[in-house]
This record gives C-alpha cells, sequence and structure tokens, in this order.
C-alpha cells in the first residue's frame, strides 16, 4: 500500500514498536514472569496425566513384543487385564518419575 506521495504504509499498526523499539511483553505486568512458570507448570503436569496412560499401555505392548510368549492380545486387552490386577490407578504407575522431570521443564519453556 502506497500514499500519494509514493511511500509505504504499513496497514498493520504497531504504536508499541515506535514507542520501545520490540513487541510488548504479554499482560505488561512485572510478575508475569512468575505467573508463567507457574502456568506452564501446572499444564504440564496435567498434560502427563491425561496422556501418561496411553503410554502406559503403548510401552507395555512394546515390552510384551520382546518376549516368546505375548502376555496381551492388544489394547483392550492390556488396559483390562492392568485395571484388573492393579486397579484404574495401575495405568499411573511410574508416573511420579515422569512428573517429577515434565513439571520443571514445562515451567521454564
Amino acid at each position: 500500500m502506497s500514499n500519494r506521495q509514493g511511500t509505504f504504509k504499513n496497514p498493520f499498526s504497531r504504536p508499541w514498536m515506535s514507542e520501545t523499539g520490540a513487541a510488548a511483553a504479554a499482560g505488561g505486568s512485572g510478575s508475569v514472569g512468575l505467573k508463567g512458570v507457574v502456568a506452564g507448570g501446572i499444564t504440564g503436569g496435567i498434560e502427563i496425566c491425561i496422556t501418561f496412560p496411553t503410554e502406559y499401555v503403548k510401552t507395555q505392548l512394546q515390552l510384551d513384543e520382546k518376549g516368546g510368549t505375548k502376555k496381551y492380545t492388544g489394547i483392550f486387552d492390556c488396559v483390562k487385564r492392568t485395571v484388573k490386577g492393579h486397579g484404574f490407578f495401575g495405568l499411573y504407575r511410574g508416573l511420579s518419575v515422569l512428573l517429577y522431570g515434565s513439571i520443571p521443564k514445562s515451567a521454564v519453556r
């Protein structure tokens, strides 16, 4: 786009760029860093809690492939046997170790 003098006029106005020379920080307050770290840690922990059962089942099936006799016939059989043998929270065995590393990693991202 150009005006009558032939100079370029940016159609996307960013007044903070001309005032500070850089993009403004999200939120604009000084405590955004700490809030971001806490929020990142919490969301990272929630993400792991949601995805962990599928990762657990995948790993069990991969380990089952290495043995001579198969313990599981498929995904649903693995879930059924795990829940029957260890309860629902059997699908979360080993979660704490993963959380110890994932929460700090997600917090500083």
